[in-house]
Order: C-alpha cells, then structure tokens, then sequence
C-alpha cells in the first residue's frame, strides 16, 4: 500500500471524526476544549491528504487548486482553535470550496470504478453549496461532508491498487 493510498484511508478516518463530533453537538456550540479538538481532528484531516493530491492524477492547476483547498481549510481550522470568529470562518471555508470541488471533479474525472461517479457528484454538491449556501438549510453541507469519507475510501483503494 502506497503512502498516498494510507492517507487517503487516514483521512476518511479523521472526515467521519469530525462527522460525530459535529453531530454530538445538537445545534449548541462547542465547549472550548471540543473546540480545540474539533480543529486539530480538521486540521489533521486536511493535512494528511497532500500525498493524496500528489498522487492522483490530474491537471496540473487542478493539483493547485486541491493543495490551495487544503491549505486554506487548514489555516481556517487553526485560526478556529486560536478564538477566530465562527461566522466568518464559515464563510471563508465556503469561499475555499470551490477549490476543492473543482481537485475533486478533475481527479476524479480522470479515475476509474465508482471513484469517478462519485468523485463527480462530490465535486459538483461542494461548489453547488459554496455559492447556495445562504439561501438553503444549514443540513445541506452534511451530504458532501458525508461524502468525502467515502469518496476518499474509494480512492484510497484505487491508489493501493495501483490502477491509476
């Protein structure tokens, strides 16, 4: 199994973290210590998918794009633990989306088996939102947040196997 293929497991691994972490807070904000370990898990789950973008193939501005989206979300997840007010880092967040739907869609363009059909639909579901987000309800952001991890399952079987 390649480095590549371990972090994308990795990091579906630390996106389903998160994913009972946002939902054990019921719509109340998080005590300050959940807070710090929300953004580690985010920031962690960001970062170790570099190798992942290294390896899939894509253009070489989509790559810039997925390393942009990474950087840019791992900035925002530390910036959350320093006291970093929540609106306007959602808001950037969103702002960065576009970014990741669009590494997404173009590696996943280029992928074989359900990493491509998913991959697509991920793409297009983060940059729909990014631009929708004020006119639809909050909830909405849970179905691609629900499908990174399965998506990066997907492609880290396909980078273990070796068929890219």
């Amino acid at each position: 199994m390649t480095v590549a293929s371990r972090c994308a497991f990795a990091g579906a691994a630390l996106f389903v973290a998160l994913i009972v972490a946002f939902s054990s807070l019921h719509g109340k904000p998080p005590s300050p210590p959940l807070l710090v370990l929300i953004g580690c898990v985010a920031a962690a789950g960001h970062l170790v998918l570099f190798p992942v973008v290294a390896a899939l193939p894509a253009p070489s501005w989509a790559r810039a794009a997925g390393y942009a989206w990474l950087a840019f979300d791992s900035i925002l997840n530390v910036a959350t633990i320093n006291g970093a007010d929540p609106i306007l880092v959602a808001a950037l967040r969103l702002g960065g989306h576009p970014l990741a739907a669009l590494w997404i869609a173009s590696a996943s363009a280029q992928a074989a088996g359900p990493v491509q059909p998913v991959g697509l639909a991920l793409g297009l579901l983060l940059a729909v939102h990014a631009v929708s987000s004020p006119w639809i309800p909050m909830w909405v952001i849970f179905v691609p947040f629900m499908m990174i991890p399965l998506w990066l399952v997907l492609v880290g079987r396909l980078l273990s196997s070796a068929k890219i």
